[in-house]
């Protein structure tokens, strides 16, 4: 089938969002309030536990009130952020769009809305929107006049919605199994709760042990890295970035020492836990992995490697729920710092081994219930993929 092509700018509009400073903000939903979205809100689905508020009066042009099937761009953000989007669903508040983010609005008479979304949040166009982003410090700003230059393919209205509904379709089914690991997480946590209350309230009164008692703490470094052509004898450089994505830090190696860097480099050994102890957000504090792997590690990392009076997997998840108290020892409240010192003398509420056992069994049968969904979310988002390459090219 060929396709006919339309400038995005032919067939959609870009609406840009309003400034305001922060001393403007006034309480949600409140009298003559609008929400006012930011780049914090695009997520793969409008993120609407955190909002902010600003002046009705504020919004001059009654076309920047989002409505439904609206796509919210970040216009303005980090490089690789730069033409993220999300759908706005059907709201039951007025807002409006802030400064970093713009309106992506189709004319219904030429273009489905769902169509556009699924096109512009191809991996394809993606990539062609960020490409035109123009860098200023730190920030990418999207070139929206270049954007709306950009081709898009226009069969018409009805095979949109064809093409449409059979994307969404596959959506639906990547978001199923989604929801199936974040219940067993949630089923993990409550079962945790169950058997042993909070961490940081103890309620069961469990015996209080310092980190340094339940195992060998080491903190990281970073010695000097000379390169070498024998890549054999390199070994994967771990960084607190690395952690903040347990997934991301299972399958992926970004980095590694050369032989003559790793003789000089702190090596931690597979069975042990990493904990990041300085971050650049206080938020990132406590992340941690399992080592299933010999990794060396830099500075601002600390290493837990468990004695006998904790399993492995249980002291993970202690550590794990009980972030607010590691995060509690930080020495600055705003990027977040916790030295070795500090960190050792961190006290977590242990119960008696056998009772760890009992919870261990269930963190493995959970996890591996867990790989499993992993495996069909990739699959679905392959699926995904391909017929979204299918879509766009005339031949689904």
């Amino acid at each position: 089938m060929s396709l006919e092509y339309k400038k995005l700018g032919d067939v959609a509009k870009f609406i840009r969002g309003i400034t305001y400073k922060p001393n403007d903000l006034v309480e949600n939903f409140s009298e003559n309030s609008t929400v006012c979205m930011r780049t914090a809100n695009v997520q793969s689905k409008l993120k609407e536990d955190d909002l902010l508020s600003v002046p009705l009066s504020f919004v001059k042009n009654t076309e920047k009130f989002l409505i439904e099937g609206d796509l919210l761009v970040s216009t303005a953000n980090s490089w690789n952020l730069v033409g993220k989007c999300c759908w706005i669903p059907k709201l039951d508040y007025s807002a409006t769009a802030g400064g970093f983010i713009s309106i992506l609005r189709a004319n219904d008479e030429l273009l489905d809305k769902r169509y556009l979304y699924h096109w512009f949040n191809s991996s394809k166009t993606q990539q062609l929107a960020r490409s035109f982003g123009r860098q200023t410090t730190n920030i990418s700003n999207m070139d929206l006049g270049r954007c709306l230059d950009i081709k898009i393919p226009l069969p018409l209205l009805p095979e949109q919605r064809r093409i449409a509904s059979i994307l969404d379709k596959v959506g639906e089914l990547r978001q199923k199994r989604q929801q199936a690991i974040e219940n067993l997480d949630q089923l993990l946590q409550a079962t945790f709760i169950d058997m042993f209350g909070d961490p940081v309230s103890n309620p069961k009164g469990w015996e209080l042990f310092k980190l340094s008692d339940l195992g060998h703490i080491a903190t990281g470094n970073t010695p000097s890295r000379e390169q070498t052509e024998n890549y054999g004898n390199y070994i994967e450089w771990i960084k607190s970035d690395n952690l903040n994505n347990e997934e991301d830090f299972a399958t992926t190696s970004t980095e590694y020492l050369s032989e003559i860097g790793s003789k000089k480099a702190r090596i931690v050994p597979k069975g042990s836990i990493l904990v990041t102890c300085i971050a650049g957000s206080f938020n990132c504090i406590g992340n941690l992995a399992i080592v299933d792997r010999q990794v060396a590690f830099n500075q601002q990392i600390n290493s837990i490697t468990p004695n006998d009076k904790t399993v492995l997997e249980f002291l993970y998840y202690l550590m794990k729920i009980s972030k607010p108290i590691i995060q509690s020892a930080s020495t600055n409240s705003m990027k977040g710092m916790i030295n070795k010192s500090k960190f050792s003398d961190v006290k977590l509420p242990v119960p008696p081994k056998d009772k760890q056992v009992q919870f261990v069994d269930l963190f493995n049968k959970i996890t591996r219930l867990k790989e499993l969904n992993n495996l069909y979310c990739d699959q679905s988002e392959n699926l995904f993929k391909s017929l979204q390459n299918q879509a766009f090219n005339g031949t689904l």
